[in-house]
């Protein structure tokens, strides 16, 4: 059930996952890219300008540093933030 406008749950909805910077350049001009589809539609509406809502179109990455080009998967310890 969507509870109904004006609720707490919007706001538990709302997109709140800090930009961060780039591990290359060190810019804080990063973007997100969300994968799959929202459970709120009103969550595109009312995300940050630098989040980019793709749906099911994974490009294989959820950041892009808008400075330097520089890709990478925010939740891969691993990474090492080299240019995919």
């Amino acid at each position: 059930m969507i509870p109904p406008a004006g609720t707490d749950a919007d706001e538990a909805m709302a997109y709140d996952l800090p930009r961060g910077s780039c591990p290359a350049c060190g810019v804080g001009e990063v973007r997100h890219l969300v994968i799959g589809l929202p459970g709120d539609p009103d969550a595109v509406t009312n995300s940050p300008a630098w989040v980019e809502w793709v749906g099911c179109m994974h490009p294989g990455h959820d950041r892009e540093c808008e400075r330097c080009g520089l890709t990478w998967i925010s939740e891969d310890p691993e990474s090492d933030g080299s240019p995919s």
